[in-house]
């Protein structure tokens, strides 16, 4: 292991802050940085840039938290990011990634296999999270427990600085990064995201943008080509009937939608995060919702107008189905 960096208390001083009120503290017997969590903060440990390696830092919170790493940050608004949330644990997603796009965390389209797990974080003690990493892939683990395998990371840059992140407060202390190679020859990642079948929308145009291009698992991640100021997003595509017919609209998205076809609404809902124990309450991106609508024969304008009301992930999923239907290819449309 070759170590570039350590430091059993990461001095506020030293280092890039977003935090209003971190303080160096004794929790638990020990001193650490304490993050405050008001609002999202961030630490980042200048002249240091890691391509791949490993990270670890032990991590303590009294209540509730979402504590972790950033890696790859290519500035305070663009980032990948691990962590561990303690009360949540033994849940699905005690353990999340939850890559950042101008500023937006985004697990409300990246969780399940890949992106969440299960596993212990304890509260009022201290845990070692460790994060390793190369290539698009990465694996994040609690002390000693089985890891999470992320078998794809969403940023495209290969390299930018590391630093530590919390939401609710949070202590940390002995961070330490080595550059070495990750060995994954054992890993257990699960099997890359693909379009699950035919049928499914794969890119859109985007009004007053251009076109946009949908993550392999069929999800179009809108933070990735959007700034927050945008809360508003126009989406189209065209479809061609050969003949009349019925075509089923499986659909998820986040936070709310409407679809129309020209200019008649055929479904509209939200889908937003709500404070319950329910996965289906969280407002995940899934293929979870269907519109049936029977058509003429001819060619028709699809339109998503997709708004943004929280900063958990924007955008949406659709699949197509029926027969003697074309799906025409994205261009610009008036």
């Amino acid at each position: 292991m070759s170590l570039i960096y350590a430091s059993e208390v990461p001095d506020p001083q030293s280092l890039f802050l977003r935090d209003p009120q971190a303080v160096v503290v004794e929790w638990q017997g020990l001193r650490a940085l304490k993050l405050s969590g008001q609002g999202a903060c961030l630490l980042v440990v200048p002249d240091l840039l890691l391509p791949q390696g490993r990270i670890e830092v032990e991590i303590g919170a009294q209540g509730a938290a979402y504590a972790g790493i950033a890696f790859r940050l290519i500035d305070s608004l663009n980032y990948e990011l691990a962590y561990a949330q303690p009360h949540t644990t033994g849940k699905w997603d005690a353990l999340q990634y939850d890559p950042v796009f101008h500023g937006s965390n985004t697990w409300q389209l990246y969780h399940g296999s890949g992106s969440q797990m299960t596993t212990q974080v304890p509260t009022g003690s201290w845990f070692t999270l460790r994060l390793s990493f190369q290539g698009q892939r990465a694996m994040l683990q609690v002390d000693e427990q089985p890891p999470l395998w992320i078998n794809r990371l969403a940023h495209v840059q290969q390299d930018g600085f590391v630093g530590l992140w919390s939401y609710l407060p949070a202590h940390f202390r002995q961070l330490r990064v080595s550059d070495d190679l990750p060995d994954f020859s054992a890993a257990d990642f699960p099997p890359a995201a693909r379009h699950p079948t035919a049928g499914m929308v794969s890119e859109w145009f985007l009004e007053g943008f251009g076109m946009l291009s949908c993550e392999p698992n069929g999800i179009l991640n809108l933070n990735r080509y959007l700034p927050v100021s945008t809360t508003v997003a126009h989406l189209q595509r065209e479809i061609e009937l050969e003949q009349e017919g019925e075509l089923t609209f499986t659909l998820g998205f986040s936070d709310e939608l409407s679809l129309r076809i020209d200019d008649q609404e055929i479904y509209h809902g939200e889908n937003l995060w709500q404070d319950t124990p329910e996965w289906s309450e969280r407002g995940y991106v899934s293929l979870d919702r269907q519109v049936i609508r029977h058509l003429n024969r001819g060619r028709y304008r699809l339109t998503a107008v997709l708004s943004a009301r929280e900063y958990f992930g924007y955008g949406m999923t659709l699949r197509i189905e029926g027969d003697n239907y074309q799906l025409l290819p994205a261009r610009w449309l008036k």
